[in-house]
This record gives C-alpha cells, sequence and structure tokens, in this order.
C-alpha cells in the first residue's frame, strides 16, 4: 500500500499575533473547559469587532482550537479580504478548508497565492517575493499528491467493499469481514463524490452484533456509528463495551485526549452527550430528569476517571443534588492535580465552603488570581457574597 503523503497542516502565526496575552488565551484554548472556552472566544470576538485584519485572525486561530473550523473560515476569509498581503492568513484557509474536507477549495486557494506571489503582492516576515512562492507552491504540490493518494485509495477501498459484499452475499463472511467491510464503508465516508455510506455501515455492524453481541470491534465501530447519527441505542452499546473490555482503545484514546484523529468524531460525540446529561443534572426544576441524568452521568463517567473536565462537571452536579460526600471525595482528588483553572476554582469553593470554609476561601483566592478578565472577577466577588449569605 503507498504510504500517505506528508501534508503540511501547521498553523502559522507571526510575531505580532504572539504578543500581549494572545499567546495565553489560544494556550487555555487548548485545555479549556465548554465554559472558558467560550469566555475567550468572546474575548477574541471582541477584539475582532473593529476590523482588524490581525484580530479576525486571531479569533480564526481560536475557532480552529477548539474544534469549530466551519466558523473560522468566513473569519479567515473576512481577515484576507481586510489584509490580501498576508500569506500565512492564506496558507491558513487552506489547512481550515483541507481539514473539513474540502479539498478542492484548498487547492483553489493555494492557487490563488502562488498568483499573488508571483505578481509581490503577498509578504511574510522577512521573506523575499521568491522564497514566498516557493513556500507556497511546496504546499499546493503536497495537496496535489495527496489527492492523488486520496483518489486511489478510495478506489482501492470500493474494491474491496464490493469483495467483501460478495462474501456476505454467499453466505461466507465472518464477523471479521463484516468489519473490514464497516471500516471500509466508514472510510468512504469522507469521500465527496459517492452516496452517504453510514447507513449501510451501521446495517452491516448491526447484523455483526446479532451474531457476536460481546465482539468488542463490533461494538466500538457501532458506537461510533449510534453516536454520528444520534441513535438513542448509543448509551446501551457504550455500557456494553465499558463490560466487554474497559480497556477498549476507543474508551482510552478519548480518556486520554479526546482529539485522536482516528477517533475525533467518536470524541466530540461522547462530550456532547455527557455535556447534554451536565445541562439536564443540574437543571433540579426538570425533576425527575435531572435525577435520571445524574445517573446517566455517574455511569459514563465511569469510563473516564482520569478526565479532570468531566470530573469537575460530576463533582459539581453531585454538588447541586446535595451529595456532599460524592462532590467532596471528587474535590479532594481534583485538588491533587497541578495547575487547576479558574472553574475548577471556582466549583471547588463552592463544595468546600459547607464544611470547611477556610479551605473554600482559599479556591475563591485562587480563581480570583486565575480570573481571566473583569467578568470573571466579578463573578468570584458574587460568589463570596452569596456563600457568606449562606453560613449566616
Amino acid at each position: 500500500m503507498v504510504r500517505e503523503p506528508r501534508l503540511d497542516l501547521q498553523w502559522l502565526l507571526d510575531a505580532n499575533d504572539r504578543s500581549g496575552d494572545s499567546p495565553a488565551l489560544l494556550d487555555r484554548l487548548e485545555r479549556a473547559t465548554p465554559e472558558e472556552a467560550e469566555r475567550a472566544l468572546a474575548v477574541l470576538a471582541a477584539r475582532a469587532a473593529d476590523g482588524s485584519a490581525a484580530a479576525l485572525h486571531l479569533h480564526a486561530t481560536g475557532l480552529v482550537a477548539v474544534g469549530r473550523v466551519d466558523e473560522a473560515i468566513p473569519v479567515l476569509r473576512e481577515a484576507i479580504s481586510r489584509a490580501p498581503e498576508r500569506t500565512e492568513f492564506r496558507l491558513n484557509l487552506a489547512v481550515a478548508y483541507v481539514r473539513v474536507g474540502a479539498v478542492d477549495l484548498a487547492a483553489a486557494t493555494l492557487d490563488a497565492a502562488i498568483a499573488a506571489a508571483e505578481a509581490g503582492q503577498l509578504r511574510l516576515a522577512d521573506i523575499d517575493r521568491h522564497q514566498i512562492r516557493v513556500a507556497v507552491q511546496r504546499r499546493r504540490d503536497e495537496l496535489t499528491a495527496w489527492i492523488a493518494w486520496r483518489d486511489e485509495d478510495y478506489r482501492m477501498l470500493r474494491l474491496r467493499a464490493d469483495m467483501l459484499r460478495e462474501r456476505i452475499a454467499l453466505g461466507e463472511a465472518t464477523t471479521a469481514d463484516r468489519v473490514q467491510l464497516a471500516n471500509a464503508l466508514l472510510a468512504l465516508r469522507k469521500a465527496a463524490d459517492i452516496e452517504d455510506t453510514m447507513a449501510e455501515a451501521t446495517s452491516v455492524l448491526e447484523a455483526a452484533y446479532a451474531i457476536e453481541p460481546g465482539n468488542v470491534g463490533v461494538l466500538e465501530r457501532l458506537l461510533y456509528a449510534y453516536g454520528v447519527t444520534h441513535d438513542e441505542r448509543f448509551d446501551e452499546v457504550l455500557r456494553q463495551l465499558e463490560q466487554a473490555d474497559p480497556n477498549s482503545l476507543v474508551l482510552r484514546e478519548f480518556t486520554r485526549s479526546g482529539r485522536d484523529a482516528d477517533h475525533a468524531e467518536l470524541a466530540a460525540t461522547l462530550r456532547a452527550r455527557i455535556i447534554e446529561l451536565f445541562e439536564i443534572a443540574v437543571d433540579l426544576e426538570q425533576r425527575p430528569e435531572a435525577d435520571a441524568a445524574i445517573v446517566g452521568l455517574r455511569e459514563m463517567l465511569k469510563s473516564f476517571p482520569a478526565n479532570r473536565e468531566y470530573l469537575g462537571m460530576l463533582m459539581f452536579a453531585e454538588h447541586i443534588h446535595g451529595e456532599s460526600a460524592q462532590a467532596s471525595a471528587i474535590a479532594e482528588k481534583l485538588e491533587a492535580s497541578v495547575d487547576l483553572t479558574h472553574s475548577e476554582h471556582f466549583n471547588m469553593a463552592q463544595v468546600f465552603w459547607s464544611h470547611d470554609q477556610p479551605r473554600g476561601e482559599r479556591h475563591l483566592l485562587a480563581a480570583y488570581d486565575k480570573a481571566a478578565n473583569d467578568d470573571e472577577r466579578r463573578d468570584v466577588d458574587d460568589l463570596r457574597a452569596l456563600l457568606a449569605q449562606w453560613g449566616r
């Protein structure tokens, strides 16, 4: 099999982009909770409201950092319209197009950049016109080679899928054959020029599941399929996978980072489900839905015992439900972590305050110190006043 060609997807920032507090904001986005990410993005969006090309580019960079690449693309286009000479803006737009699968638009973006470089209309730090032209052309050549590789890879996948379909039709297929067919069909979903193969892949996996309900490979792929299609059987399959193999690669990869390329879509689906359960669990006006949601949250998070974001969600949900012992136990575990965030200190202060006020106060002070802006500092002041009233 021909090795996949190198495709440079490096995101470029110049020295001005790295000045001030921008690097800290962007770094925070890489490991932020949803609430922290929204606050940081709001800061970047507010700065971009003046129409500055550099501020628009940084806002787009922040969106890409949290995986919202489709939202970053129009922001990047606007940045380019305001500063068409900025080479890195054009290269980053091509990167964004590739990440959302729009390789033809990426190619067109690079072709336009090559033409602009030849006309001497681009600049990039201290690099001269010829070097800029060579740098952009290298990206274009890499993309051309990658598109050719992808098209050949899709051709081979189609041939393999046809062969496996024939084995199933003849009654000669094993469970492994069905899994391989599902893998090929799921890979072909990324091809822009064919029908969506998700329905067929799901049907193949369900047939394999009926034959071997405890097969880990089948459960992992079926979990992925149900997650993408928002099938109500998702939670059931997740529990079965945890029972069949608590050390499943899919679960381990998601627990570790949630960003692995092979599991990114599943990771996003699992994360969305966890956030949905959390939001229902902390809304006590929705009882009994809130009570059911916290039970579901506890079950799901057994698979992710090292994920600080999820531990923090469960801690706060337990606290809201009056489960002080469970909330405190999680807070104790989180407190041993290094480099706690503003939100973590903020929530832990509420958990500890009821039984260890000095400890809660220490976390309030830390939350204030870690605040990124005046709004977060006001939140801490408001919480301190509220907690003081509860203590009376």
